[in-house]
């Protein structure tokens, strides 16, 4: 008679810490200095700054979309975190990395979108990477992280 052997569900503190510190990304970077001022000018931007801004002066859909993409990230960081924190229990991962690779990718098509859409405003890519603070950069990494996390929580299970 053959025997289905199943493995006993185990936490995964691997795909927990990249999901955790993802989310965490994706949350801090509305809080973080974005881009400097510029034009000589002291001072720095946030995040949140940006998005009410941007929100203010969106002028076609695919600013809004730009714009939105701010705390679309920061949204996404919180489920992030959430199902991060989740991987710490000894169950099947697999449902909740598909989940996180829902969130991981929306983060990452936000990201994308901010950077195609106000490429020419803001003077090029190589503008944006000489103005480009701390919370840019995280907004940029949180997306893809979460798709390494989940991507590590579904294939362990």
């Amino acid at each position: 008679m053959a025997t289905i052997s199943r493995e006993v569900p185990r936490a995964d503190p691997i795909a927990a810490l990249i999901l955790v510190v993802a989310g965490l990304m994706g949350v801090l970077q509305l809080l973080l200095p974005w881009l400097a001022i510029g034009a000589g000018l002291p001072g720095s931007f946030t995040g949140w700054q940006l998005f009410r801004a941007g929100r203010d002066q969106a002028l076609d859909l695919s600013s809004m979309v730009a714009t939105y993409a701010l705390p679309t990230v920061a949204v996404a960081g919180v489920a992030l975190v959430l199902l991060g924190l989740a991987m710490f229990a000894p169950i099947d991962h697999r449902p909740l990395g598909f989940v996180g690779l829902i969130f991981g990718l929306l983060a990452t098509v936000a990201a994308v979108w901010w950077v195609l859409d106000t490429r020419d405003a803001r003077g090029g890519i190589g503008q944006i990477l000489s103005d480009a603070m701390l919370g840019w950069y995280l907004f940029l990494v949180a997306g893809p992280l979460g798709v390494v996390g989940s991507i590590k929580a579904m294939v362990t299970g």
